[in-house]
């Protein structure tokens, strides 16, 4: 990428500073108190997490636009004009031709957050893959969806994640990072637990998970909950919304995953670099893209006593929903 000069590199950050504050920055969430244990640590690392003012990017899954016949570039465009900060492709490969990828990011500012690529891609084109990810930046490279054929199969669940861990110490060589992404077949129950808690489990602290809060709550996985149990791991989340029954995807603030909850768990547990919001089937996808930064841009901002500008019930500050 053609290196940025100094006043651009302010401009960009004083796009990021204005539009771009964390995500999850005092949400008020009715009903986060009664999804997590509540301990005096957490009632106080609330607060503090709460009152900051740091940044946490927002991004998109380039998945949820591939009906509109736009490329990425095109997509990267649309994008930014959306207000996200970062976007996330899944048809970017080795082959591909970076350079107007890169002139469209160059353009906006945008960054890539991460990209959907198979584990055996890694496995079988590392240096290849590595190269080519590595014009872009430092995206984690996460696995769509790959696993055991029976997720319900301990054995063969903790083989699968030490062969992520395996998949991990490769890119690592390149100063990338790797991860896997789940649907609902993950979280098959074994005993007292599922497949996929068993899988975070085996990981190495390396290895991202990038937690489909969707598909958890389909799986019957409080993702909540997965995220605080999981949380060195869990490093990204897909803001998918959608009904359980029947099963249905949904804009973001319209399905059965409690959005505000979700986010200031997610907010409140450790590092967190992104959330990247998808819709698998969007009536009208370019509109779909706006909705889901609009929504995220309602929660970027302070608690405020009175509520949450345009979050209808948002007027409980984080900190009392957990008590010592």
């Amino acid at each position: 990428m053609v290196q940025k000069s100094d006043d651009q590199k302010m401009t960009d950050n004083k796009f990021f500073n204005v539009n771009r504050r964390r995500v999850l920055q005092g949400i008020g969430a009715a009903g986060v108190g009664t999804a997590i244990t509540s301990t005096a640590w957490q009632a106080k690392t609330t607060v503090a997490a709460q009152e900051t003012d740091d940044d946490i990017p927002i991004s998109t899954q380039f998945y949820s636009y591939r009906d509109t016949g736009l490329s990425v570039p095109e997509l990267i465009q649309k994008a930014a004009a959306a207000g996200y900060d970062a976007f996330e492709p899944y048809s970017v490969g080795a082959n591909t031709n970076v350079n107007p990828i890169l002139q469209a990011m160059d353009d906006t500012g945008l960054e890539m957050s991460s990209a959907h690529i198979s584990i055996s891609a890694v496995e079988d084109n590392t240096e290849a893959m590595a190269n080519t990810f590595s014009q872009f930046g430092t995206p984690t490279l996460i696995d769509p969806g790959a696993g055991p054929d029976d997720w319900g199969d301990e054995a063969a669940v903790i083989d699968f994640a030490e062969r992520c861990n395996a998949a991990a110490d490769l890119l690592a060589e390149y100063n990338l990072e790797f991860g896997h992404h789940n649907h609902d077949s993950e979280f098959t129950e074994i005993g007292d637990t599922t497949g996929y808690d068993i899988f975070a489990k085996n990981l190495d602290d390396q290895v991202q998970i990038q937690l489909d809060v969707g598909w958890a709550l389909v799986g019957g996985r409080d993702p909540i909950s997965f995220t605080v149990d999981h949380s060195t791991n869990v490093r990204s989340l897909h803001m998918k919304n959608m009904t359980v029954d029947p099963q249905e995807f949904t804009e973001i603030h319209e399905g059965d995953v409690n959005m505000r909850a979700v986010a200031t768990a997610f907010r409140n547990t450790g590092d967190t670099d992104y959330l990247v919001f998808e819709h698998d089937a969007p009536g009208n996808p370019l509109e779909s893209m706006q909705i889901g930064a609009n929504w995220l841009e309602k929660l970027n901002q302070p608690w405020q006593p009175g509520g949450i500008c345009a979050i209808e019930g948002a007027d409980t500050h984080p900190a009392k929903l957990y008590s010592p």
